[in-house]
């Protein structure tokens, strides 16, 4: 799929501050004989956000030009969570690119319909190799995990890219629901249901009674 954002170049005035009031996010566009600092709309910006992954290819249209692209870096404000900065990287044509692309899981796990429990491990893998190549997203089918069973980084099948995640590395499992630990009550004798620890006396049904201390005058 095809991502385009417009982009203009952005002086020193306003400062980023300002320029988010208008609409408009700060921003630099760097790497093949570009480093130019930008400002996108806000909203076309967000409405790009909402469709594409980490790893997805966009083209910014700059000053009449059309440069592929990828994000590598987006600041958010800490409590908006609004994109307040964004910085893409324009690779060279000839190039090969490192990138991690996001992990997605497909299908309802065997094992979890048995009682196990699904653990993402690794939500990312690193891949290298041409921009053209790079994939927008590893989706893995886990339908037919079962209890004690895993999908390792060695077992996908990535065309015209190099994988750079060690490959004994766990991307997902499923394992086994814990079982929860039955407390067992020591025996008090006294205590109705009780149940005596092996071995233990049973108490006796006839003992004298311990004759009580005597009671401590009161101070006057």
């Amino acid at each position: 799929m095809e991502y385009t954002i417009k982009a203009m170049p952005r002086g020193p005035k306003p400062n980023p501050r300002a320029l988010r009031r208008t609409g408009f996010i700060p921003g630099v566009l760097y790497g093949h004989e570009v480093h130019q600092h930008i400002m996108v709309s806000a909203r076309e910006l967000e409405a790009l956000l909402s469709r594409i992954t980490r790893s997805s290819r966009i083209t910014v249209e700059l000053d009449g030009k059309k440069l592929p692209a990828f994000i590598k870096e987006i600041q958010r404000d800490l409590l908006t969570d609004r994109v307040i900065h964004i910085d893409l990287y324009h690779p060279a044509p000839d190039q090969p690119v490192t990138i991690e692309v996001p992990v997605r899981l497909r299908g309802e796990a065997k094992g979890r319909k048995e009682g196990g429990v699904l653990q993402l491990l690794r939500d990312v893998v690193t891949v290298r190799g041409p921009m053209n190549a790079i994939p927008e997203i590893i989706e893995i089918d886990v339908s037919h995990l079962g209890i004690g069973q895993a999908v390792h980084v060695n077992e996908l099948k990535l065309e015209g890219v190099q994988i750079l995640t060690p490959g004994e590395a766990t991307i997902v499992t499923i394992v086994a629901p814990r079982k929860e630990e039955v407390a067992v009550a020591a025996a008090v004798p006294g205590v109705e249901g009780a149940v005596p620890t092996e071995g233990a006396a049973p108490a006796a049904e006839e003992a004298a009674p311990t004759p009580a201390a005597p009671a401590k005058p009161e101070k006057k």
